[in-house]
């Protein structure tokens, strides 16, 4: 979806005539991820270990 799904909606907005507020509407949400406070140090770790790792490979591309 994401921007493929904005572009057919305009488009569809510019050929019908349709009232944006009908056409631009949020799809359903199909499930909800709920933060886990427990997992936050692990994070945190392993960016500290990726992040120079991915600046140095962005720097040569």
């Amino acid at each position: 979806m994401g921007a493929a799904l904005g572009a057919a909606r305009l488009g569809r907005v510019a050929a019908t005539g349709a009232a944006p507020a009908e056409v631009m509407t949020p799809p359903e949400t199909g499930e909800v991820i709920e933060p886990v406070a427990e997992l936050v140090p692990a994070f945190d770790a392993a960016w500290q270990r990726f992040g120079p790792a991915y600046r140095g490979v962005k720097a040569i591309q």
